[in-house]
């Protein structure tokens, strides 16, 4: 195989790959993801570990508490370049959530998520002042606490824990989509999931 070749195959890989969490896909239509490269993924990436629990050594975890329906996390990055790019990247996600976009449109958690976002479903605060980041996330049911908590463990026990943006969390979407919290929207959410999944690599 010619070395062109091979550096054309790497690059569409890796491309594919940042993608599927908001890196750098340029296709929009029909209500697909498309950015040019605020996201900050490959930033985030390659830096994950340089991000810890405020005023600990600790990986950062989400504070859950499931009877005000409430996230909060407060994180320490080790500059304040760091604590822009993530606090970028969340706006920016959000921004693409309430422009019904679709990151990750392979996961039906990621798609459950921007459903609620999109219905207004839950809040969602940033907060920077220096080297660190709180944000709040709020949610109005049950349906949609449920989901942007295990977004939020998803977040803290794979991507800043290990820096993995590949793991598909459908599985867990589907036992939060059967539960008595989400009956009342399945109908309404089983539709939107299906009108806008993707399969990997094509988003």
């Amino acid at each position: 195989m010619k070395k062109i070749d091979t550096l054309l195959i790497t690059g569409l890989f890796a491309t594919l790959l940042l993608a599927g969490c908001g890196g750098e896909s340029k296709r929009d239509n029909g209500g697909s993801y498309s950015e040019g490269g605020a996201s900050n993924i490959p930033y985030l990436k390659q830096n994950h570990a340089n991000y810890k629990q405020d005023g600990s050594n600790l990986t950062p975890a989400p504070t859950k508490d499931a009877s005000k329906m409430s996230i909060d996390w407060t994180i320490e990055a080790n500059s304040n370049e760091a604590a822009t790019k993530l606090a970028d990247h969340i706006r920016f996600m959000e921004s693409k959530l309430l422009a019904d976009q679709n990151p990750r449109a392979f996961d039906k958690l990621f798609l459950m998520e921007a459903y609620m976002k999109y219905h207004g479903y839950y809040t969602t605060s940033v907060e920077q002042s220096g080297k660190s980041v709180v944000v709040s996330k709020q949610a109005n049911n049950g349906c949609a606490y449920r989901v942007i908590a295990a977004h939020s463990d998803a977040v803290s026990g794979d991507f800043f824990a290990r820096g993995d943006i590949t793991k598909d969390y459908s599985s867990t979407a589907e036992a939060i989509l059967n539960s008595s919290d989400c009956s009342s929207l399945k109908s309404d959410i089983e539709s939107y999931i299906s009108q806008r999944q993707k399969h990997r690599g094509r988003m």
